[in-house]
């Protein structure tokens, strides 16, 4: 027996887990907090997979991990950020996060010949198991994958006739996503303290400061926005910005962030601003901060794809 953690526990993933609880002890992770009584052998566990200590925790123990976790619909009130961006961000996490817990297999549940997950899935290391279906029960299928506990080799698989798993993230405020070209020999907080330094030239009335890990942003002299570089959350290739304080901000969720994390393909950055709660009121804030952030992140992309050599 050995214990399996399904990431993305929906219909597929719930009859799979009540399957291999009879032979595994089974960890069901769902990003809804609508959770199913736990059994023995069967353990219900919520938690937002895009984020990198998210997926650690929900990983911790795992020998075999089942990805069918994806964005199949906005997670936000307000959505300026594509699917693929968001299955980006899982993938990433639990790549990263199945390396670090010392799982020995994972098993992908591919959404076609183009799944952005499995790029950055292979580049974690831990061998990896591709199902694509063309079964009539794709759950069958996938217990066996896991009870066999085969390496790679199944990437050849057809593609499978029947609907795709689907992620439930939870409600959020929102969710906007950009995606650049990462300037070579840059760490996540290079990007992220080039973008502070960068903003005051391109928006008017702009400055802003950092002071341990703080930044400050000001509005015509108004402080506007602040946040918290969150030090237990940030490595290398992640800078997370807790969203903390400000005029701008209103009661976000805890996890309210502002992310730059470089994906490990290590050509590709994410600046995720996730969970925010503006001050405003929702139909003013919609067609005006919203529209200048998704504007200026475009803009600040452009300025960084210019940027050669290390960061200034």
């Amino acid at each position: 027996m050995s214990r399996v953690v399904i990431a993305g526990a929906g219909a597929i993933g719930k009859a799979l887990a009540q399957k291999l609880a009879a032979t595994h002890d089974v960890r069901a992770v769902r990003q809804s907090s609508e959770l199913p009584p736990s059994t023995d052998r069967l353990s219900w566990y919520q938690a937002d997979l895009t984020t990198l200590h998210g997926a650690e925790v929900a990983l911790t123990g795992a020998h075999t991990v089942v990805v069918l976790a994806q964005a199949r619909r906005a997670p936000a009130r307000l959505q300026r950020a594509s699917l693929e961006d968001l299955d980006r961000l899982l993938g990433d996490s639990i790549a990263r996060a199945a390396r670090l817990v010392g799982a020995k297999h994972l098993v992908l549940f591919a959404n076609g010949e183009t799944d952005v997950r499995l790029p950055l899935l292979e580049k974690g290391g831990v061998p990896l198991s591709v199902l694509r279906g063309g079964f009539p029960d794709p759950v069958e299928l996938l217990a066996g994958i896991v009870t066999s506990g085969a390496g790679a080799g199944h990437a050849n698989t057809p593609a499978w006739s029947g609907v795709t798993p689907e992620a439930r993230p939870p409600s959020i405020p929102t969710c906007s996503i950009q995606r650049y070209a990462h300037p070579a020999g840059w760490a996540a907080l290079d990007v992220a303290r080039a973008y502070f330094k960068w903003l005051p030239s391109d928006v008017p009335l702009v400055k802003t400061t950092e002071h341990a890990g703080v930044f400050s942003i000001y509005v015509a002299g108004m402080r506007a926005l602040v946040l918290r570089l969150i030090p237990g959350r940030s490595t290398t290739d992640c800078a997370w910005l807790a969203v903390a304080d400000g005029s701008m901000n209103g009661e976000g969720t805890a996890e309210s962030r502002f992310e730059f994390r470089t994906l490990l393909d290590g050509v590709t950055t994410l600046a995720a601003l996730v969970g925010y709660q503006p001050s405003l009121p929702w139909p003013v804030y919609r067609f005006t901060q919203s529209v200048l952030h998704e504007r200026v992140m475009r803009r600040f992309g452009l300025w960084l794809a210019d940027q050669k050599g290390p960061p200034t």
